[in-house]
């Protein structure tokens, strides 16, 4: 019987090669799967807080527009007076 250690192990790289990219491919897949699953804890979070975060972000764009800075928004030349203000603080 042969022993296996003294082996070339080039041979066998092609083999451990594809082995290893299915492996991965598999593990990429069930990962992918488990975060778009909403019905699990860890899936329904992560939608959330994608959700969370693009809201967010569209509304600080919103107001920034709105208050004449930030990206997309033109600088305003007019004044607001302090009274007429929409955020009291």
């Amino acid at each position: 019987m042969a022993d296996q250690d003294s082996a070339d192990p080039q041979s066998n790289a092609p083999q451990f090669n594809a082995m290893t990219a299915r492996l991965l491919r598999r593990e990429a897949l069930r990962r992918a799967a488990e975060e778009l699953n909403t019905t699990s804890g860890p899936g329904l979070e992560g939608v959330l807080a994608r959700i969370s975060a693009e809201v967010t972000a569209d509304a600080i764009d919103r107001v920034s527009t709105a208050r004449g800075v930030g990206p997309g928004a033109e600088p305003r030349t007019d004044s607001v007076p302090s009274a007429h203000r929409s955020d009291r603080s």
